[in-house]
């Protein structure tokens, strides 16, 4: 009788993500982690092996935002678990289902002074949806199984798992993983919403006016586009989708709408229905539905905005609601209902944003520097519908995030609210393995560049052709800058147009030297072709755009076009007249 094999725990984790359908695992690899990489490795799960936890842990976020999959990102012990901290939390903020398996020192040497001593639970554990630490081998597999499960569960989220390093070498057999059966139970059938609220919700939509739908990453999650479509195509109710659900329904579709015509629609209607998408800072708290009837459908309660009055709140999964609708509809009308008045409201304002976007272009074509406006508007000619784009620059993303349509879910990734900088090189990684061979453009600011550009060598010798529009202005949020040279002089060399400065640098040479496909761009009349041979060099690409340092963001312009005070907002309400500069005093106090 031949003796049951024994496997260390790497190879138990290994097991269940390849149950899992796990592919791929990134981070930076160290002693105390071995045994999990080689796990995962001898069970041909492959390795990115990166330049930084962080990107990593970006990578990951990213994959799985783009894939609908789990991503898993790992770290050693100590630094190299605090290093994914951030790309983590990104995870968190942007529920975005990902694993980190981390490793740590031996048990027997906690509390004593240990070689990278840490713990993962007190330090990422406010960002995961739970982290455990495992000290029982024989339970491997079952908290491995319970992480994927978990993380995926709506609203999907990271969870994090360390084991010390004498946990990982003891050798256990399968038989005795305790607790974990293979595909315990049949995937349940999406939760149906209350037949009572949706007949409600359905007749307010009938009834309404100026009625509007906002769709959310719980569309993307639970692949509702097509139902979301055919929805709002029978009702004929203008729609707009955000977040990873951005291109639920494309955004060139008649009835779709985005950028800056969003608040102007939005606070016209007289019945909102919020699905799968959770009001939070981003989308104003709700505050531009303060005059309409609020309908929000969600799969969890906790994703429910309290802060904003709502007529209805239906818990259930996004596309078993959505099916519900018009089936529902469909009872009771036999045809579309007529909103001329309000198509034709809405179709006015997306003319008159198109016609401004157009007239902006056009103004800044011949600019040197480059402006931001000229910048995105290449970026957009060169893109294709399946393109993924991902946003890590204060000034250039949102001159990108108004004029880029994005035609499928999943293929427009920012940091939501955890607003970092530097995760898009990462980011760019994991997008570009999740779709192999499909365009994948990072829209990036030097200031990012500088935090995680190493890791552009990673997408070079992982052979990942994506595309970084640098946007180089040598400067940290240069057109506010000004405001604050006489309030935070500096050390060393500096410009004098800001405190925040950077000294110009040549990020085409930098990255030529890895093997990138590198091309700086001075003149907007060279912008697109530079592009153009980016996307056809099939390799990792940096595109360093000499950009204007003076072009505002366009929530200054916008405010101060408006003759509103930048003072009265809290990040700036903090400072006195006599304190900036006399050429700012106007844009942020007023006369």
């Amino acid at each position: 009788m031949s003796k049951e094999k024994l496997l260390q725990c790497g190879k138990h984790i290994a097991r269940v993500l390849k149950e899992e359908g796990v592919e791929y695992q990134f981070g930076v690899t160290g002693g105390h982690i071995f045994p999990m990489n080689a796990g995962l490795g001898l069970a041909g799960i492959k390795l990115v092996h990166c330049r930084h936890e962080q990107t990593g842990a970006y990578a990951a976020d990213a994959y799985a935002r783009t894939s609908g999959k789990l991503g898993v990102c790992f770290g050693t012990a100590g630094p190299g678990m605090t290093n994914t901290v951030s790309g983590v939390a990104q995870a968190f903020w942007c529920k975005s289902p990902i694993l980190a398996l981390y490793g740590q020192h031996s048990t027997y040497e906690d509390g004593r002074d240990a070689l990278q001593e840490g713990y993962a639970k007190e330090t990422v554990g406010q960002y995961t949806k739970w982290t455990r630490r495992i000290v029982d081998p024989t339970l491997t597999s079952y908290y491995t199984k319970k992480a994927c499960t978990d993380a995926l569960a709506y609203p999907p989220g990271p969870v994090a798992i360390e084991i010390p390093l004498d946990i990982q070498a003891r050798k256990t057999p399968v038989s005795r993983q305790q607790g974990y059966v293979a595909n315990a139970f049949e995937k349940p059938a999406p939760v149906q919403a209350d037949p009572a609220s949706v007949e409600k919700a359905v007749k307010s939509l009938l009834e309404a006016e100026r009625p509007v739908v906002v769709g959310g990453e719980g569309v993307f999650w639970a692949q509702a586009g097509d139902e979301l479509k055919a929805l709002v195509e029978f009702l004929q109710i203008p729609v707009i989708t955000r977040r990873v659900g951005r291109g639920a329904v494309p955004e060139n579709h008649p009835l779709a709408f985005s950028g800056r015509a969003r608040g102007k629609i939005l606070r016209q209607a007289d019945v909102a229905v919020t699905i799968g998408l959770r009001l939070g800072y981003l989308e104003g708290f709700g505050a531009w539905a303060a005059k309409a009837r609020l309908i929000q459908i969600n799969e969890a309660v906790t994703e429910i905005e309290t802060t904003v009055p709502s007529d209805m709140v239906i818990i259930a999964n996004p596309k078993a609601a959505l099916q519900q609708m018009l089936e529902c509809a469909k009872t009771m009308v036999k045809e579309p209902p007529k909103r001329a008045a309000w198509l034709g409201a809405v179709d006015q304002i997306k003319q008159k944003e198109k016609e401004r976007m157009e007239d902006a272009a056009e103004a800044c074509s011949v600019n040197k520097p480059i402006h931001p406006t000229w910048v995105a508007k290449c970026c957009v000619d060169v893109l294709d519908d399946s393109a993924t784009v991902i946003f890590d620059a204060f000034t250039g993303s949102a001159y990108m995030t108004e004029r880029v349509q994005a035609k499928f879910p999943g293929t427009i990734l920012d940091s939501g609210n955890w607003a970092g900088v530097g995760h898009g090189v990462g980011m760019g990684i994991g997008a570009q393995i999740a779709k192999p061979g499909k365009q994948v453009m990072v829209i990036m600011g030097d200031g990012g560049m500088g935090l995680g550009g190493f890791d552009v060598e990673t997408a070079a010798r992982c052979q990942l052709p994506v595309v970084y529009v640098l946007h180089d202005n040598s400067a940290w949020m240069s057109a506010m800058g000004p405001m604050f040279k006489s309030m935070m002089p500096t050390v060393g060399t500096q410009d004098p147009y800001t405190s925040w400065s950077m000294l110009p640098t040549r990020y085409d040479h930098l990255f030529a030297a890895v093997g990138a496909h590198t091309e700086r761009v001075e003149d907007p009349e060279e912008l697109l072709p530079a592009l153009q041979r980016a996307f056809e060099s099939g390799k990792a690409a940096v595109v360093d755009v000499v950009v204007d340092r003076t072009a505002p963001h366009p929530m200054m312009a916008s405010m101060s076009a408006e003759g509103q005070s930048l003072a009265d907002n809290p990040m700036m309400a903090w400072m006195d007249p006599e304190d900036v500069p006399e050429m700012m005093r106007g844009m942020l106090f007023g006369e």
